[in-house]
């Protein structure tokens, strides 16, 4: 019987091939992944961390096989056309695998290296602080059967107790949740989207220097994309931003956000964004989450 490690993470029917891209990826690293690399390396966070290890079919910038946490680090070209969505369909399929993505840019790493540190921190302190899943005498003595289904399940509370349940019925189950947040009006922006059913993280962004209500404008029509290039027509849209609801059906983000060096790349997206909603039929639903009624959208980030 051949033995299996942890490490070997790989798809074997592509393992040859990842391995020398791997191998190519190591001698010519960028700055920013060779600065970062000599931080997780040193061990000085105290986590053992791997540089450019293959994982199904991708390969991982940097990757915590025991905390199951990859750190990718984005160029510039990551925020050009469509690689901000085939960057987001990678992270669903490393998500599916076990997987969190942590997504930090080249500027963060070569200017604000603790910062990404902290952020590295943070992420292993919430998986450590996360229940351990119950072996398996643990779950049947609990339920009185072993059914692994149904022991998953009760481990996972999606928002309003998933499809069909809850204490609010009008709140459409087969849905995304979007929000923003941002660390001063501008400051450091970031996104995100939540499934209504499971609960699980749909997509990240951030951050970036910006503004909230740039940020639930970029997170409604990144959750349009991915579900246009998904073929998903039923799925709906919560957002609680009236004006980024307003701005995605006007077709224009019409904030006050001063042009300068600094939001440059920040423009960018949202150029491509205006262009993205001038160019597709929207067939997609989005609905003002109601706040006051049914408590804070399942995708705050919780720094009220």
């Amino acid at each position: 019987m051949t033995k299996h490690y942890i490490y070997q993470t790989a798809d074997t029917a592509m393992y040859d091939k990842l391995k020398q891209y791997a191998k190519e990826n190591k001698m010519f690293l960028t700055d920013a992944e060779r600065a970062l690399w000599t931080i997780l390396k040193s061990k000085s966070l105290g986590y053992k961390f791997r540089q450019q290890h293959i994982i199904g079919d991708y390969i991982a910038d940097f990757v915590s096989l025991h905390y199951h946490l990859i750190i990718e680090i984005d160029g510039k070209y990551h925020f050009k056309g469509d690689q901000p969505i085939n960057d987001q369909l990678r992270t669903n399929d490393l998500n599916r695998m076990g997987y969190q993505v942590l997504r930090v840019t080249n500027d963060e790493v070569l200017h604000s290296p603790y910062q990404v540190v902290n952020k590295i921190k943070r992420a292993i302190m919430n998986k450590e602080s996360l229940p351990r899943p119950l072996k398996k005498e643990e779950s049947t003595s609990l339920t009185g059967q072993n059914n692994p289904e149904k022991n998953a399940a009760s481990l996972v509370s999606p928002p309003f107790g998933g499809a069909g349940g809850g204490s609010f019925p009008e709140v459409e189950r087969n849905a995304w949740a979007v929000d923003a947040a941002c660390s001063g009006n501008p400051g450091p922006m970031e996104y995100q989207a939540i499934d209504l059913q499971t609960g699980a993280r749909v997509f990240h962004f951030g951050p970036m220097h910006g503004t909230n209500n740039i940020g639930e404008f970029l997170a409604i029509v990144h959750a349009l994309a991915l579900l246009d290039k998904q073929g998903d027509k039923e799925k709906v849209i919560y957002s609680d931003s009236y004006n980024a609801i307003l701005w995605v059906h006007n077709k224009k983000c019409k904030t006050k956000l001063e042009h300068t060096p600094q939001t440059e790349a920040l423009y960018q997206i949202v150029a491509r964004a205006e262009n993205w909603l001038r160019t597709h039929n929207i067939q997609t639903r989005i609905i003002k989450w109601e706040t006051k009624k049914w408590g804070e959208i399942p995708a705050d980030f919780g720094r009220k």
